[in-house]
């Protein structure tokens, strides 16, 4: 009776071991995409914007920090005009960060 339960026990350990050698793998075919990244320009006193979260808010920072005005986006792709004065700026848009001149 030992020596039965025993090698049940022993198949039992050994032999999924060895199916699993052959088998392979399921992996499903999902395809992921990047999102694209937010553009930001600037020329004469306007702001474009492509690929923005819509509803997200446009910031502008001065050189030293300050912030000189804040933008709704009412679409993704979009232009905005600015009056502000000539310059650098700083424009935040949720994480994307970018340095841009005001003609």
């Amino acid at each position: 009776m030992k020596t039965i339960c025993g090698i049940i026990l022993w198949a039992a350990m050994i032999l999924p071991s060895a199916y699993a050698e052959n088998a392979t793998s399921f992996v499903p075919a999902i395809h992921q995409t990047e999102p694209k990244s937010v553009e930001i320009s600037a020329y004469d006193s306007c702001i474009k914007v492509k690929n923005a979260p819509t509803g997200s808010v446009l910031e502008i920072y001065s050189v030293v920090g300050i912030k000189v005005k804040e933008i709704k986006l009412t679409s993704s792709d979009g232009e905005y005009p600015v009056n502000i004065p000539k310059g650098y700026y700083i424009i935040r848009i949720g994480e994307t960060v970018r340095k841009v001149v005001i003609r």
